[in-house]
């Protein structure tokens, strides 16, 4: 089935007074102002809060309320038109999030995780975040180059990816900007020197190049038939999949990943070249997720190694 993107209606930034959250929120208006989209802030305070002296949990909530009040107030003061509502939650925070998602609704936070930090095992809220939703989530930096240019994306050949190759068009065109199309030839891991030196190794290296090829071939006519006028180019990677979609974004407005490569993407569930990805992310990063009528149904897995 072919992924349609909806029109971005609404943008939702998750606050908490923090350097990457602001620039969620600059990240966010601009976006909004650009679509004439609506933009809510969410701040969501703690609710084991619950648990201590009604004095303490008064001064608590009062304090969130000024919070919020402070974002509202802070993107108030960039000068853009767009309207800017507030909402005060309490709960788990990436889970009062997740629950603004939908097809038409960018869900927006900022993160402090860039840099090269491969193969160490933290935790992140922006993946906490990404597993919860159903539609699209942009996660920005706290920290980036004063210039950005160009939109890079992850290729893939399943709804996910088709649904993230149409976005990237589409972002390219309204941005007067090139696209970029990535694909690796390296599976989950870098080949060992015995698979590179070994006939068998020289042998599934020239298939994987082959494939690449034939995919990425494939997603710049997707891209070019969704907006004609755009500049297409694409690039074939030998390193992770991870590492080169990073290392390509790292000077780029934008990178944008499908939330998996399965052949049906389940709910809750995103692939590891996405969570390689969003530990290590260096640009502002949106995951897209599988269009709604092609997820496998009630689907429960999390499995975080089905990329291939």
């Amino acid at each position: 089935m072919e992924a349609i993107i909806v029109n971005i209606r609404r943008y939702v930034v998750g606050v908490d007074g923090s350097i990457p959250a602001r620039a969620a929120i600059r990240w966010a208006i601009e976006r909004a102002h650009d679509n004439s989209a609506d933009l809510t802030l969410v701040h969501v305070a703690d609710d084991q809060w619950g648990a201590i002296g009604s004095v303490l949990v008064d001064e608590h909530n009062q304090g969130a309320m000024q919070l919020l009040a402070d974002e509202v107030a802070y993107a108030g003061s960039l000068g853009s038109d767009v309207t800017i509502h507030a909402d005060l939650r309490f709960g788990s925070p990436m889970m009062e999030l997740s629950s603004y998602s939908e097809p038409s609704t960018m869900l927006v936070v900022g993160t402090h995780k860039t840099g090269v930090h491969y193969d160490r095992p933290f935790g992140s809220r922006s993946l906490q975040l990404a597993n919860l939703a159903t539609g699209p989530v942009a996660i920005i930096p706290g920290t980036a180059p004063s210039v950005r240019r160009g939109v890079v994306v992850g290729v893939d050949d399943t709804p996910a990816g088709r649904a993230a190759i149409a976005l990237a068009a589409d972002w390219a065109h309204e941005h007067h900007c090139d696209l970029t199309a990535v694909r690796s030839t390296v599976a989950n891991a870098t080949p060992s020197a015995f698979e590179v030196k070994s006939n068998v190794g020289r042998l599934e290296s020239t298939t994987r190049h082959d494939e690449a090829q034939a995919i990425l071939k494939a997603a710049v006519g997707y891209a070019k038939d969704r907006q004609p006028g755009i500049v297409v180019q694409s690039r074939i990677a030998e390193l992770p999949p991870g590492v080169s979609l990073n290392e390509f974004a790292r000077h780029a407005g934008l990178l944008v990943i499908g939330d998996s490569r399965r052949a049906q993407a389940q709910f809750g569930s995103l692939g590891a070249v996405a969570y390689d990805v969003l530990l290590n992310l260096t640009s502002p990063t949106i995951v897209v997720h599988t269009p709604a009528g092609d997820r496998a149904p009630q689907a429960e897995t999390h499995d975080a190694h089905a990329l291939r």
